[in-house]
């Protein structure tokens, strides 16, 4: 019988367009996926592949497999969902199995009770052809996306290292990663396991008008974030749940020649996070912080001149010196509240601060004195 529909593909795909055109529009009158004579020839190929096992065997020929490989990885060039050219597969075999019994109800009753009885040849044929089209779409679909991902890993790079205020990169990085050249931007930095590159941060997101790019670059991940109508706050507020590593939120930037910029306020923001608590740092809550992590030569500088005697002092006694003068700002310089937070008498905290002023060589109701005492601090904090 297979011999006998071998002579009828060009009549079966006839019919094939057809029924496909009826059960699978959307699929089937896409011009600018799936030409119609692409398709015609994908029936009759297959169609042939699946005859040419029923008529030679399946241990006879091997160039059947052939025709099910091209077709699945056009497909996948072409952006058609596997599930659609399964679907098709599975009315092309209904429609083979009907053409192949009517061509056996030809024939004499006991040839086409031996036809039915022999039946499960034809869907182990069919299952073959149909699993080889479903490796060649898989696996040019890798193809695809490790191309795709090399191409966006290399426009967000071009980016956050500052060359997107070229208007080249800038319109490259507008087709290629499908933001736009003027908008609202922020970066995030997650110092995290690379092989996290292709999360969505969070799926409320893209209901909200917001765009996000994930990209690996160097040791960090990078989100590229447009935010549209979202404030850079609500952003963090939707993103800190998520988070659970070390990640650095930049202050907001004007459009894609900027991005290198919020790549560095973001990454200034990482640093501001210790190194072992994971979070989500906003540069913005943080611009003290961000203003000695930007420039540590600096904040050594100034905490050693401001600290100095202090820091000299053994471990005990300067951990205890630094950890009253923390809790006095805390406090709002009350020797009562930081005598609670450290649970002590006021006494001991008026005496430790006096020791304070008596190793810096400056009064602690000196303005400027304090604003430097509170940088050392952080800056003490920030040190490896």
């Amino acid at each position: 019988m297979a011999a006998v529909v071998l002579t009828e593909l060009s009549s079966f795909a006839d019919r094939l367009e057809e029924r496909a055109a009826a059960e699978e529009k959307t699929f089937y009158t896409r011009g600018d996926r799936v030409a119609p004579a692409d398709m015609r020839q994908s029936f009759i190929d297959n169609a042939r592949s699946v005859l040419v096992l029923l008529t030679d065997g399946f241990g006879t020929r091997t160039d059947w497999i052939a025709a099910p490989l091209a077709t699945g990885r056009r497909r996948a060039e072409q952006g058609v969902p596997l599930e659609a050219v399964l679907h098709l597969f599975r009315v092309g075999t209904e429609l083979l199995w009907e053409t192949l019994l009517a061509a056996a109800r030809r024939r004499s009753p006991d040839e086409l009770d031996e036809f039915v009885g022999s039946v499960i040849v034809l869907w182990q044929a069919t299952d073959r052809v149909s699993t080889a089209m479903v490796e060649g779409y898989r696996s040019r679909e890798i193809q695809l996306r490790a191309r795709a991902n090399r191409r966006r890993e290399q426009l967000v790079r071009v980016l956050v290292e500052g060359r997107g205020a070229d208007p080249a990169v800038a319109a490259d990085a507008e087709t290629g990663l499908g933001l736009p050249g003027h908008g609202r931007y922020v970066v995030v930095l997650v110092a995290c396991d690379l092989t996290a590159e292709d999360m969505v941060p969070v799926p409320e997101l893209a209901a909200l008008g917001v765009r996000v790019v994930v990209a690996p670059y160097r040791d960090r991940v990078v989100w590229l974030v447009e935010l549209g109508g979202v404030t850079a706050d609500r952003l963090a507020g939707l993103l800190t749940p998520h988070l659970h590593d070390r990640a650095g939120l930049s202050g907001e930037v004007d459009g894609l020649a900027e991005i290198g910029i919020a790549y560095q306020l973001a990454e200034i923001a990482l640093q501001t996070q210790p190194p072992d608590v994971p979070g989500l740092a906003v540069l913005d809550d943080r611009l003290p912080e961000a203003l000695v992590a930007a420039s540590p030569r600096l904040a050594h500088r100034l905490a050693t001149r401001t600290l100095g005697g202090v820091l000299a002092l053994e471990d005990e006694e300067r951990q205890v010196l630094l950890e009253t003068l923390r809790a006095w700002f805390r406090a709002d310089r009350s020797a009562t509240r930081a005598g609670e937070l450290l649970y002590c008498h006021r006494n001991t905290v008026l005496n430790r601060l006096r020791k304070l002023e008596q190793l810096t060589g400056a009064s602690l109701e000196d303005d400027r004195h304090q604003l430097c005492c509170r940088l050392a601090l952080m800056a003490q904090r920030e040190k490896p």
